[in-house]
């Protein structure tokens, strides 16, 4: 039994003439200062709403698909990596269907789309989940903009998100429109909850998803047991810590969905006492220890925000302190009410284990401090937990509850879940850029890269199955030595060509961990799903991958998950001592995580990383090809 699970989807309304939509981004962006402005401001179309109103075409990005035989999933990869778009968003801001990421899961099972049986859809929108969206938000609404916000969200539901439009768009990613497959929709954040339960392993647990929005919510708590998962509440609109953070993303300077790992790691640099009495007003507790955020509703929202905060910084101006405290403030707000929900959720149902996805569990700081608080014996965090993950969630939902099948209480074991290709393939890439590279076959290359490392080169490396996911978990990696800060500076400013504020990873063997980094309450961290702090022998012999505040985002490698990764860190470990390496994610500032031993060539030909480990292959630029550091500028991206 095959189920493709399918996230994201193509905004149909602009399909029909994407540059007149492009144009009319574009003015609407230039005719504002800031990027908060632009995303604050209606634009000229009626469905360009506000980001901070719910807009419904808000929903759609990191498309994604993800395959399941007989329960277990198969194979998963976000759209993002095939097409070359970050977020999966293209020409004129239009989500691109997961069509690439689809056909590549039925190749990864012998097949083809056309064999799969039932298509598991991570959105569920009816003509009642509308009308129970405006019943949310309507009260709130200012007499000024109610009618707006009500012809937006009908426009884009007409035209883009029912689910008739939805059933349409995945008959046209069959050859000649020959869908035989079932097609199910799933709500959105039950997509989320099964995502995290059924990879958890765990036999029963609470499950709480939180992100911006979904139909009509932002959250949910469920049960998950051996009948499956149960939603027991939720939180509706316009309550949203998702939309929230991501506003004021914006508000300070950087590119919504893609800027919060940015104002996390900023935190770290401020002191959230300063405008503490200021984030009181944005957030209203609940007696269930959720909160409203009904201040996203005013129709003065960018206005109240910087008459309470002060200006908000346009993109490309320096990073100041007053930045630095606002994020710190934004992320205490953020722990305060995560623990205030948990804590709730724990008293009232006595839960032991606790499951986490949707886009907030991303925030690796705050899950850290969930997992090391003892509030709960396991804490468990979906490594894919944005909207790219809903497709093996929608797939586990329907496998698990619409076709009957028992759960396993079996953990996903890897998210290596993505394409891989053979030394063949990448002889076939090298041969042809010869007059750009020189390359030669290697047997032990683990050993090469680890003595590489110890010189102090920066090497790509290509390894194995493409990761699932945001995060690059040594298949395809950027990497460095970490036993000096210096190496830090290196990679961020003539590699990554991103922020000096951005901590890198520690990538530690799973049995030398608890040496250099406090595992308590995370014991094992695979998916570099917690922030925990560092010990006195980490701070000391891997300064660049430990943060300004003495934390790390950790990540432990296991010989049974990652043999190469791992004999390449146990032989890095054996030359100096310190079985640790800097680990980011192969790729540039604006750019996907590479995909192709083609992506891969190319990213290395145009950044200063030094040597290239492709597939069994060590690769060096020609003379004259290695990039002057006064080009490595960086890329144009908020």
């Amino acid at each position: 039994m095959l189920v493709l699970g399918y996230a994201g989807h193509q905004r149909h309304g602009w399909k029909e003439d994407p540059e007149r939509k492009l144009a009319s981004r574009l003015r609407h962006s230039r005719r504002h200062p800031t990027v908060f402005r632009a995303i604050t401001s209606f634009g000229e179309d009626v469905e360009d709403l506000p980001l901070n109103l719910f807009p419904l075409d808000g929903v759609g990005h990191d498309s994604a698909a993800a395959i399941l035989r007989n329960g277990a999933v198969v194979a998963a990869a976000a759209e993002e990596r095939f097409n070359r778009f970050k977020h999966s968003t293209g020409a004129g801001g239009r989500i691109l269907a997961p069509l690439h990421a689809a056909r590549y899961c039925a190749s990864a099972v012998g097949l083809s789309l056309e064999d799969v049986e039932h298509i598991a859809f991570y959105c569920d929108f009816t003509d009642e989940a509308l009308a129970q969206r405006l019943a949310a938000v309507e009260p709130y609404l200012s007499a000024a903009i109610k009618q707006r916000v009500i012809d937006g969200y009908r426009a884009v539901y007409d035209g883009t998100v029912a689910n008739p439009m939805i059933a349409k768009e995945i008959t046209e990613l069959f050859t000649d429109h020959r869908c035989k497959a079932t097609i199910h929709f799933v709500p959105h954040h039950l997509a989320h909850a099964a995502s995290a339960f059924y990879s958890s392993g765990y036999a029963e647990s609470g499950v709480l998803t939180i992100d911006g929005f979904g139909e009509k919510s932002s959250s949910i708590f469920a049960m998950g047991a051996a009948d499956g998962v149960t939603q027991i509440e939720e939180t509706v609109l316009p309550g949203s810590l998702g939309v929230l953070y991501m506003m004021l993303t914006a508000y300070l300077g950087f590119k919504p969905l893609d800027g919060e790992y940015k104002v996390m790691g900023l935190a770290s640099y401020g002191n959230p006492k300063t405008f503490e009495k200021q984030f009181e007003a944005l957030l209203e507790p609940t007696a269930d220890g959720s909160c409203r955020t009904t201040v996203l509703l005013r129709d003065d929202f960018g206005d109240y925000i910087e008459d309470l905060l002060g200006p908000a910084r346009p993109f490309g101006t320096d990073v100041t302190q007053r930045e630095m405290d606002i994020a710190a403030a934004l992320q205490d707000q953020l722990e305060t009410a995560m623990f205030q929900r948990l804590s709730y959720l724990k008293q009232k149902y006595g839960i032991e284990r606790i499951c986490l996805s949707g886009g907030v569990a991303l925030n690796v700081v705050m899950t850290g401090k969930v997992a090391r608080s003892g509030l709960f014996k396991h804490v468990y965090v979906f490594p894919a937990s944005g909207d790219d993950g809903t497709s093996v969630g929608a797939a586990q939902y329907v496998h698990h509850h619409v076709l009957g099948h028992r759960p396993t209480a079996k953990a996903i074991p890897t998210m290596s879940l993505g394409p891989s290709y053979n030394a063949r393939r990448a002889l076939k890439a090298l041969q042809a850029s010869t007059d750009k590279v020189e390359y030669k076959r290697v047997d032990d290359i683990e050993t090469v890269v680890a003595e590489a490392l110890v010189q102090g080169k920066v090497v790509g490396w290509f390894r194995g199955r493409m990761e699932f996911g945001p995060r690059a978990l040594g298949n395809r990696s950027i990497l460095a030595d970490p036993r000096s800060a210096e190496m830090r500076e290196v990679v961020n400013q003539r590699v990554k060509l991103r922020e000096e504020f951005r901590p890198f990873a520690p990538a530690v063997l799973a049995e030398k961990a608890d040496e250099y980094f406090d595992m308590l309450g995370v014991h094992r961290a695979n998916f570099m799903e917690f922030v925990v702090p560092a010990r006195l022998r980490g701070c000391e012999q891997a300064q660049a991958v430990v943060h300004y505040d003495g934390s790390a985002r950790v990540q432990t490698v296991e010989r049974t998950i990652n043999e190469s990764f791992w004999k390449l860190i146990d032989a890095f470990g054996r030359k100096t001592g310190v079985p640790v390496v800097l680990n980011t994610s192969f790729n540039v500032r604006g750019e996907p995580i590479v995909c192709t031993p083609e992506d891969a060539i190319r990213c290395f030909l145009s950044t200063n990383i030094d040597l290239l480990a492709l597939e069994g292959y060590i690769v060096s630029k020609k003379a004259g090809r290695v990039l002057a550091e006064d080009m490595a500028k960086p890329a144009i991206d908020a």
